[in-house]
């Protein structure tokens, strides 16, 4: 079997807020093709380590990998331009212009800008109902159609690998749906994934490989389809979880 390529490897990562920790010795890795599931509650540290990979905040120790090369701490718009990007939490569109400006402003690197009218086609194909909105002020689309301009964004910049932070937060389950099934396209095309997510069933449906993070360091791994809801139940909340509700 061949082993795929490591597109990003996060090594030993620590992170201090002050005096507080925040992360400890994080160890993960995305492979080429692949969709990763990072899985925590609220509050335990998964948009910290996000930021770190990101270059948002600067790491005490530990590295972040991408391809091979540290990158660890650079300036966030060198790492887009390498092909990492990320659609942030509450999706944090420019809401004053329009559907095809917010568009536009994702294929800012060079790489991506030379293929900017395919990337553009391959947002409206995955995305209907952008090009049908795309002269639209961009405060008037509705929370499921915000993250998917968030989403496609990020597509504009031609990227290997995109991190998702909470994309289905405050969403109906509908809307869920359909945007999950959007990415599995998008990854169809040969873009790796990040999914930060809070909901286990849902991670684990749509990731190949899942990290479970608790009060900042990662206490479960493995295959997604190996990893039950009651053995992630155990350490993540505690408990056993009844199995009510479901997830798209």
């Amino acid at each position: 079997m061949i082993e795929k390529e490591k597109l990003l490897e996060v090594k030993g990562l620590d992170v201090f807020y002050g005096d507080l920790q925040a992360v400890k010795e994080v160890n993960m890795e995305v492979k080429k093709g692949e969709m990763v599931a990072l899985i925590g509650a609220n509050g335990v540290g998964k948009s910290t380590i996000l930021q770190a990979i990101m270059g948002l905040n600067k790491p005490k120790s530990g590295s972040v990998i991408w391809k091979g090369q540290d990158i660890t701490g650079i300036q966030t718009n060198k790492i887009a331009r390498l092909g990492l990007t990320m659609t942030p939490e509450g999706s944090h569109i420019f809401e004053d212009m329009s559907v095809y400006e917010n568009l536009l402003l994702g294929a800012y690197p060079k790489h991506a800008k030379a293929r900017r009218a395919e990337s553009l086609a391959l947002v409206y194909k995955t995305f209907p109902v952008l090009k049908e909105k795309e002269k639209q002020t961009a405060t008037f689309l509705s929370g499921g159609q915000r993250q998917m301009l968030a989403i496609a964004r990020a597509m504009m910049a031609n990227p290997e690998l995109i991190i998702c932070d909470e994309i289905s937060l405050g969403l109906a389950p509908v809307i869920i749906k359909d945007i999950y099934a959007s990415l599995h396209e998008i990854n169809k095309n040969g873009v790796s994934f990040l999914l930060v997510e809070q909901e286990t069933k849902r991670a684990l449906k749509h990731s190949d490989y899942a990290y479970v993070i608790v009060h900042g360091e990662v206490v479960l791994e493995g295959r997604s389809s190996a990893l039950s809801e009651e053995q992630i139940a155990q350490v993540y909340f505690g408990v056993e979880q009844s199995g009510e509700g479901g997830a798209d």
